[in-house]
């Protein structure tokens, strides 16, 4: 079952609406990880205004409340994939992660040039072998921050889902890079 909460930021406390919004489905950030990976919606080089990308405010509470729960020096990294139309390095530069790495001393990674390995996954009856990035997989908490979009198309929202193929570096049957 997913549960999903909406908050109303109040007097422009972000970290405060994101720990609200926790509450409400019981989620409680676990002490005792180590590795945490975050995925923002970073689809193109739109700015966060256009309602296109996360915020790098809201990224920077998310931050914040992370470290209160669990450790000040807590490793954490901003991940994202080379898509076809975008470059991660340009991406993190103009949308505003690449000041946000540095001023909260996070790691941003561009999972097209992270290592991966072949990992067995099952759904339902099917089986089949992914390549998933090693920042990925040391993760102990993997965070999806997507933006909730309208589309025209015969899907008329996009979600979660859409947003975690960005952690997928690698085109369909070919084993390449996106690029």
């Amino acid at each position: 079952m997913s549960l999903v909460s909406l908050v109303k930021i109040k007097n422009s406390d972000i970290t405060k609406a994101i720990e609200e919004s926790l509450n409400l489905i019981g989620y409680k950030i676990p002490e005792n990880i180590k590795n945490i990976v975050i995925k923002p919606n970073l689809c193109y080089y739109w700015d966060y205004s256009t309602g296109q990308t996360t915020d790098p405010k809201f990224i920077a509470a998310l931050i914040d409340l992370i470290r209160s729960k669990t450790s000040p020096n807590i490793n954490i990294s901003i991940v994202e994939s080379d898509a076809s139309a975008m470059k991660c390095k340009y991406a993190f530069k103009i949308l505003g992660y690449e000041k946000l790495a540095k001023d909260y001393k996070v790691k941003l990674v561009n999972l097209t040039e992270d290592q991966s390995q072949t990992v067995n996954v099952t759904a339902g009856k099917y089986s089949f072998k992914i390549m998933v990035p090693k920042t990925i997989q040391e993760a102990n908490l993997r965070i999806n921050v997507p933006k909730i979009k309208y589309s025209t198309e015969k899907v008329k929202i996009t979600c979660a889902l859409k947003n975690i193929f960005g952690c997928n570096p690698y085109l369909k049957n070919t084993g390449t890079t996106q690029s």
